[in-house]
Parts: C-alpha cells; sequence; structure tokens
C-alpha cells in the first residue's frame, strides 16, 4: 500500500489520502454500524470532498463489518443520505471474507447509489476499478 495521509477518523474508521489520490477508508472497530455512525462517516467523507475541493475515489476495507443495526438500515433509505452523492465518485468495497462481502452487498442494495459501487477480494483489481474514470 502507498504512503497514507491521515485525513480524519470517526468511531469505526480512518480516513487516508493515498498518494495516487484515491481516499483509503480502513475499519478499525467490529461495533454494529448504527444510525450515529453512518452519519459521522457521511459527514467525514463530506468534510474531505471540501477539503480536496473534487468527487472521491474511495477504496473501503470492510473485512471488520459485522452488522448493521434497524436505524442506520432506516436511515440510508431516506433523502438525508442523498446529500452524500455529490462527495463521491466511484467507491470499491474490498474484503476478505463471507461475512463482510454479504454486509457489503446489503449496503449497497439499502438505496440506489448515484455512483458505481462494487464489491472486490483483490485490492489490485478495485484500484485499477477506481483509477478507470
Amino acid at each position: 500500500m502507498d504512503k497514507l495521509q491521515l485525513l480524519g477518523e470517526t468511531q469505526n474508521s480512518k480516513y487516508f489520502l493515498r498518494a495516487d489520490g484515491i481516499i483509503f477508508v480502513r475499519t478499525i472497530s467490529s461495533m454494529p454500524l448504527t444510525k450515529e455512525i453512518m452519519q459521522e462517516n457521511l459527514k467525514m467523507a463530506g468534510q474531505i470532498y471540501t477539503e480536496l475541493g473534487r468527487p472521491l475515489r474511495i477504496l473501503v476495507e470492510s473485512e471488520k463489518m459485522q452488522r448493521i443495526n434497524r436505524c442506520a438500515r432506516d436511515y440510508m433509505r431516506t433523502k438525508a443520505t442523498e446529500q452524500y452523492d455529490q462527495y463521491v465518485l466511484k467507491t470499491a468495497m474490498l474484503t476478505k471474507n463471507q461475512l463482510s462481502k454479504m454486509l457489503a452487498n446489503f449496503i449497497i442494495g439499502l438505496r440506489r447509489q448515484a455512483h458505481p459501487m462494487k464489491i472486490f477480494t483483490n485490492e489490485g483489481e478495485a484500484l485499477a476499478w477506481l483509477e478507470n474514470i
């Protein structure tokens, strides 16, 4: 992995800027995703978007994700989350186990995304997909 510059941290994630301009999100906790955590993560994406002045290409390492609670699921279906779409160009979710792959698919299915979002098990393939605009 390229040299990473820490941009910020939420309850469950650390946000880094890679040398290639891709935002790398490392999940640091296996705590369930709650509405509050989702709001915090969306706010962080907005702050990074504002700081960089461009839509984000995001690589999410999701292997520690294990659950998403009902309030978070309901929140992801609201109009409030639509503002997130302006911040993101593409999102690749990197999974290494079946449970996190199932959860990633579930999250993608919660609402129709305005940007491309795809799940990968290989980091190189995920990065190549993100770089292809």
